[in-house]
């Protein structure tokens, strides 16, 4: 048996991946979290494809992760005249008009119109602002501000296309972070069982509570992944992780907002934070770009993916790479093989990764945990066997990050979906209701039977005494 990397892949569905061949391929390749972007999907789509991966991971015997990421307040140009792009000329004179309606247009004096549906675009800038258009391809600075119309100056001009984001490096948008779109998405994917639900343009805890909030009025039971990519949501990381689930460092906007430069320390810091916190932490946006179009990735790209697992990623992300490329599956295997070399050449040089402990009195189970992960070091042990009910254990073992692979037994399937984000773990299902003894009989013999173990071999066993939540208090070296 062939153990799974450490460190998850995300792979993001779309109309060049979203079919029943293609996911049952991309579960081969190695996905572990299939990603649905609601920006693009209607409830229809989101309903057909949650069912699609329920039945391919079921039929494949895999517990595979479903996250549904909100599209939050993003900002974009509107429909231009015909959708016919405008080359925006450096000086030029470009005014954005937030009245509704608005096609954007070139005029006849030579100036550029366009329109928005973002309407509070007119109160969020100031003059001497810089507004940056498609993904910063683009930068116009704001010298007069006139009701409804914004009046700036092309400074890096550019093919302006329809659709486009907008984005306010120095501005404070006071967008709602939920919008009504995303509230009805929410609902959507609510009622089709999604494991996690990614937040966009967080700036605050707030955002999260509020979010939170309807999950749970809504009777969800999914995690919250807070995407940092704003400036205030860099600045608030410690707060806004303190009540998210997990975090998800979104690179493209991030790299807009606040400049390439800042990416690769901001990046170092947030996985630190969530490796601290014992929370998972995705690395997202442009990991291998190329690959959208090319069928290997550039020597950078897969030096980025390495370096993210080098700095403690729990997962990578791929997007457009896996929803529109024409690389799909491939996209995912070369993934699949960087992750592979970086975690050996990890442990083989480095040893003990395990990490610093939090801070703070430990509990119970995180000092269970913690003695576990130092004796699979000491006792060279083939294996860490834990047994969850809510997974909980297993996460605070995987913060731990052990020198040895990690088995998560659990009766409940959806908690197998909610590991599959969590680096190391390699979830398994056991029959509910029994006696730790015979928990213990039970995960013996599936660990035998999938070829995990053999007779000789040491392993760690973590497990509560009492069968009920949050009572992990044994830590037990065992030769099967």
């Amino acid at each position: 048996m062939a153990w799974h990397n450490r460190t998850k892949i995300v792979a993001t569905l779309g109309p060049a991946s979203n079919s029943d061949k293609m996911v049952s391929q991309l579960v081969q390749a190695g996905a572990d979290v299939f990603r649905i972007n609601c920006a693009h999907a209607d409830h229809a789509t989101i309903a057909e494809t949650i069912a699609r991966v329920r039945r391919i991971a079921k039929a494949q015997h895999r517990a595979i992760g479903i996250l549904a990421d909100l599209q939050g307040p993003k900002i974009r140009v509107g429909r231009l005249r015909n959708a016919e792009p405008i080359y925006l000329k450096r000086g030029a004179e470009v005014t954005i008009d937030v009245t509704p309606g608005v096609v954007g247009e070139l005029l006849a004096d030579g100036s550029v119109r366009i329109g928005t549906g973002y309407r509070g675009l007119a109160d969020d800038v100031r003059v001497g602002e810089r507004v940056l258009l498609d993904d910063g391809n683009l930068e116009v600075r704001v010298h007069r501000v006139d009701g409804p119309r914004i009046h700036a100056r092309v400074v890096y001009g550019g093919m302006l296309h329809q659709f486009k984001g907008i984005n306010l490096p120095g501005s404070k948008v006071s967008a709602a972070c939920l919008s009504k779109k995303d509230l009805s998405d929410l609902r959507c994917v609510l009622a089709n069982g999604v494991d996690f639900v990614a937040l966009s343009f967080v700036r605050t805890a707030s955002d999260v509570t509020e979010l939170r909030g309807h999950i749970k009025r809504l009777n969800g039971d999914a995690q919250i992944i807070a995407k940092i990519e704003r400036p205030e949501a860099v600045r608030n990381a410690t707060s806004i992780l303190a009540v998210s689930d997990a975090l998800m460092v979104a690179r493209g906007d991030m790299g807009v907002e606040l400049g390439p430069e800042a990416v690769p320390p901001t990046q170092k810091r947030l996985i630190d934070l969530a490796n601290e916190a014992r929370k998972p932490v995705i690395t997202a946006t442009q990991m291998l770009e190329s690959m959208i179009l090319n069928p290997r990735p550039t020597r950078a790209e897969a030096s980025d993916v390495a370096n993210a697992i080098y700095d403690g990623t729990s997962a990578v992300m791929l997007s457009a790479e896996t929803a529109s490329g024409k690389h799909p599956i491939r996209s995912v295997r070369i993934m699949e093989k960087i992750i592979r070399t970086a975690e050996r050449d990890v442990y083989s040089r480095l040893g003990d990764r395990r990490r610093k402990p939090s801070s703070g009195a430990a509990t119970v189970t995180q000092a269970t945990v913690r003695a576990a992960a130092y004796a699979a070091y000491e006792a060279h042990v083939r294996l860490i066997a834990v047994y969850t009910e809510t997974g909980g254990t297993a996460q605070l073992l995987a913060g731990e990050r052990p020198p040895t692979h990690v088995v998560a037994f659990t009766p409940s399937m959806r908690t197998m979906q909610k590991l599959a984000l969590t680096w190391g773990i390699f979830a398994r299902k056991i029959r509910p209701g029994r006696t730790s003894h015979e928990l213990t009989l039970d995960g013996d013999r599936i660990m035998r039977a999938e070829g995990l173990v053999k007779s000789g071999d040491r392993i760690v066993q973590i497990a509560g005494q009492v069968r009920e939540t949050g009572l992990t208090n044994t830590m037990t070296i065992r030769e099967l």
